[in-house]
């Protein structure tokens, strides 16, 4: 009763992962992929302070399971160094930013943001990876791939076919380098290239699924044909003659041995008709080498060993009796069934409508996915999963004749979905859009079936007519494509370029701080100080370059570790999903993906969904079961048979004492005796310091795991409140509310620089320049609280400090025209109270410095005017408006200058007269 109260905790425990898993991955989905930490920081907060309570919650349970057996039962088995790589990689970011947050990081609200996010990526990829382990979490796991999947790209496509109402998710544009039809689409993400990349990778992982299944299935069929034609005489008369002679000496081995003649030499021959039965049951099943053949050929030969030893062990108990002899109608009936190759026609009808179906499922998704890609225009999202699957298919050659049947139809009809709403720039009618889009659907999906159906011979003309038509299917897709798109593909393209300059800069900017980077959010904080033409662009476009301005070489190695470890685990398992990781890798190379966690959780359930694979993918077999109660038969294969299996290899047990507890392997961890050879000198002397405290230590590293989640909890829910605080002051029209608000905004979350600067604007100077050289603390390169500040001093009564605060926020924002003429309007202003004040050399100072601050921004315009107005996003130039400000400080300083000159002393003039005697 204990061990069922104790798996009870233990199964609630693998759902409640389950459970977070899915949230997540569903909350990801809905929150724009979680781009904007301001959406995220309610489900971080309840995230966090789950992780908490499932980390005490399975120490509770290994505590229980501890002290009632003495051994550590919950754990994750770790198979290899790339699984604790694997988990270990999000762990090490998650350290390198609070190490980068305590260092003084150039903006601390980014940097927190991104421990925050890494702590999620951390907590999420041990859960995935915990519930791998067990059966029905790695079917929830596979459930919420495929859901996910399927309601990202039909909730897009039905924004566009039958209006359904996502905003953003259209993206228009008037410009022809970057959309061929004046709008692409980009569904929840509300971005068109990283939900190109993600529709991309589940279109690759059903691809490759459905083309394993069909090349598994036509090996299958073209061995059942071969082999039935043997089974038939196809192989002449010596082949069945032989076939039915040992079919004759295993009817005989079974008489013999019921007959009780046990002599020596009828032994002997006995034992090698046995022989002959074995290698009958072998030759029967030498033709499949997959590994579901191969463990239904090692099931049913124990199934026949079982029937012999109970015949020769001499129980005739009736039960026993009756038991034997159902056994052995049951392996005899399978034998003559597999001899026979009559398979009963309505046995045979059912089997093909169940693998119809099945068939059909894993189609399923093939064409909105596609459709959906070919939508976004994401020409990123198609290079990578072009090259993916190339990389693939040079690895796993024997799957492009199934890739190319399994992918025909579904692209065939994705292209021309694509063609029909490129004609109206994604505009159409919502009952007709709903009935091209079913069209096209079921033609992908009888199409698809029709293409891939099992073939009952080795070869034939029905099969390479089928595969020629998948071919001529594929290149009407990828022409009717390719014209479409033919302008943004080989003209010009100044996203291209754009990059090209981002990615120079990026560099330039790596370079000062090499090795640890200066914490989250650097590009954005500093791209408008290393820019080096007036170009937008807050995001580098390339995953890499951004965690190497973040976190310098050390985070760069880090990640791609962890990338490496991720592949590795992906192709051992499931190589099948080594496509969609290869893909994410690629796009995130020339586009910003790493900055939405919808990227990071599919990229961490990749490896997980590959060990679910390999350890349960015996459970789609038909196996027999040996009884409880009966001993395992003899390994008459040598060792190397179950090495060879997958799954079968022993794992290094790695205790976790949170929520990485699992119920995946339930045998006990024996304890060290006296007696064993790792122990000398006495039962205790020598045992080890890490297994003398083994609970000591196990107790305190959850402590403190369950401490850190609660403590992030805490910290995601003080900027959320912030956060909201921050947005109701916004909406509010009152003053004073809004200076409350902003006040409380700041108390809960002080390093908001766009509160900071907000409240500022509404206070004295004496509490808001305190106010904004306290926020400066917080974020030192922040380009809108340096101007607040140069504001603040451009209104004083001192030209130099004003200069200083000036040039620092122009350093800090180049090429900024509102900015530059602002800084110059504001020094005649100076100048102006300062005449009026009647202190001339601060009127002439300041003059002179406005002046100074014209010539230099008429020299950065004419400098840039000669680069032409490409990559001129903020239109920077000369204004007119400058020219008027330049003609008033040239007054301003002359009216200075007489004013100085009149106050001054002429010689003579201002002297003591000398007395006359």
């Amino acid at each position: 009763m204990r061990l069922n109260n104790e798996d009870s905790h233990t199964k609630a425990l693998v759902f409640a992962c389950t459970g977070a898993v899915s949230a997540a991955v569903m909350a990801a989905s809905l929150l724009r992929g979680m781009f904007f930490a301001g959406e995220i920081y309610p489900f971080l907060t309840v995230w966090l302070a789950l992780c908490g309570l499932l980390c005490a919650w399975g120490e509770a349970v290994s505590a229980l399971r501890n002290a009632e057996r003495r051994d550590h039962v919950l754990k994750i088995p770790v198979e290899n160094k790339a699984a604790l790589i694997l988990l270990g990689c999000p762990l090490a970011v998650f350290v390198l930013y609070a190490w980068a947050g305590l260092c003084g990081p150039v903006s601390a609200q980014e940097t927190v943001d991104e421990l925050l996010r890494w702590a999620f990526y951390a907590s999420f990829a041990i859960l995935a990876y915990f519930c791998a382990a067990d059966r029905q979490g790695a079917r929830f796991l596979a459930a919420i791939w495929h859901v996910t999947g399927m309601a990202i790209s039909l909730s897009a496509l039905l924004a566009v076919c039958a209006e359904l109402k996502l905003p953003y998710a259209i993206a228009y544009t008037a410009a022809p380098e970057v959309s061929a039809t004046g709008a692409r689409l980009a569904g929840l993400l509300q971005y068109p290239n990283t939900f190109g990349a993600v529709m991309a990778v589940f279109l690759l992982e059903r691809l490759f699924a459905v083309a394993a299944h069909v090349q598994r299935a036509q090996s299958q069929a073209a061995e059942w044909g071969a082999g039935t034609k043997e089974r038939s005489g196809g192989k002449g008369n010596r082949g069945r003659r032989k076939m039915l002679g040992e079919r004759g000496n295993a009817h005989r081995i079974i008489e013999r041995e019921r007959s009780g003649r046990n002599g020596i030499s009828r032994r002997r021959k006995m034992l090698g008709e046995r022989g002959i039965a074995q290698r009958i049951i072998e030759w029967e099943w030498s033709g499949r080498k997959g590994n579901r053949g191969r463990r239904k050929m090692l099931g049913e030969r124990g199934i026949a060993q079982r029937i012999i030893e109970w015949e020769w062990s001499g129980r005739k108990g009736n039960r026993g009796r009756r038991k034997m002899l159902g056994e052995r109608g049951i392996a005899q009936r399978g034998i003559e069934r597999e001899w026979s190759g009559r398979k009963g026609n309505s046995e045979l009808r059912g089997w093909c409508s169940r693998a119809g179906g099945r068939h059909l499922l894993r189609m399923l998704p093939l064409f909105p996915c596609a459709a959906a890609l070919l939508l976004s225009e994401s020409r990123g999202a198609w290079l990578a999963a072009a090259l993916a699957s190339a990389a693939a298919l040079l690895w796993k050659r024997q799957l492009c004749a199934p890739l190319l049947l399994a992918g025909a139809a579904p692209m065939a009809a994705a292209a021309l979905l694509y063609r029909q709403l490129a004609r109206t720039g994604l505009a159409v009618e919502p009952v007709s859009g709903l009935l091209l889009l079913a069209g096209l659907w079921g033609a992908a999906l009888l199409g698809g079936a029709w293409l891939c159906r099992r073939r009952t011979g080795a070869a034939g003309g029905g099969h390479a007519a089928r595969a020629g038509l998948a071919a001529a299917l594929w290149t009407a897709a990828g022409s009717a494509v390719l014209l479409q798109v033919s302008e943004r593909i080989h003209g010009p393209s100044s996203t291209v370029a754009a990059r090209g300059l981002f990615y120079r800069d990026a560099w330039k900017l790596a370079a000062e701080a090499p090795w640890l980077g200066r914490g989250g959010g650097t590009w954005r904080s500093t791209y408008l100080a290393a820019q080096s033409r007036p170009y937008v662009g807050s995001q580098v476009h390339s995953g890499y370059l951004d965690l190497l301005l973040n976190l310098g070489g050390v985070g760069l190695a880090v990640i791609l570790l962890l990338l490496l470890a991720a592949g590795w685990l992906v192709a051992a398992g499931a190589p099948r999903l080594l496509p969609p990781l290869l893909a994410l890798a690629i796009h995130s190379a020339v586009d910003f993906d790493w900055s939405y966690s919808l990227v990071w959780l599919l990229l961490f359930l990749l490896p997980a969904l590959a060990r679910a694979e390999k350890l349960h993918h015996a459970a789609a077999d038909d196996t027999p079961v040996l009884p409880a109660t009966s001993n395992p038969p003899p390994n008459t294969g040598g060792p190397g048979i179950l090495a060879a299996e997958p799954g079968l290899a022993p794992a290094v047990p790695f205790p976790v004492c949170t929520a990485t507890a699992g119920a995946a392997d339930n045998s006990p961890v024996r304890p060290l005796s006296a007696k064993s050879p790792l122990i000398t000198g006495g039962p205790w002397r020598s045992v080890p310091f890490a297994e003398q405290h083994v609970p000591l230590l196990r107790v305190s590293a959850a402590t403190l795991l369950c401490s850190v989640a609660l403590a992030l909890s805490v910290l995601s829910f003080q900027m959320m409140k912030g956060e909201s605080l921050y947005k109701q002051a916004a909406g509010t029209s009152h003053r004073e509310e809004r200076i409350f608000l902003l006040r409380q905004s700041l108390q809960w979350n002080p390093r908001q620089p766009q509160a900071a600067a907000a409240l500022s604007r509404m206070l004295p100077e004496p509490e808001g320049g305190a106010l904004l050289r306290k926020a400066l603390g917080y974020t030192p390169e922040d380009a809108a609280l340096n101007w607040e500040l140069a504001k603040r001093a451009m209104g004083g009564n001192h030209p130099g400090t004003a200069l200083y605060w000036v040039r620092k926020g122009e350093v800090l924002d180049v090429y900024n025209v509102v900015k530059r003429v602002e800084a110059a309007e504001g020094m005649l202003d100076m100048s102006l109270r300062r005449l009026k004040a009647g202190d001339a050399q601060g009127a002439l100072q300041s003059a002179d410095a406005g002046l100074e601050l014209l010539r230099e921004y008429r020299l950065l315009a004419e400098q840039e005017g000669s680069k032409g107005l490409q990559h001129n996003d903020r239109q920077f130039g000369a204004q007119k408006e400058a020219e008027g400000i330049d003609l008033r400080l040239r007054e301003a300083r002359a009216a200075a200058r007489y004013f100085q000159a009149a106050i001054l002393p002429v010689s003579g003039e201002g002297a003591k007269p000398e007395l006359e005697p």
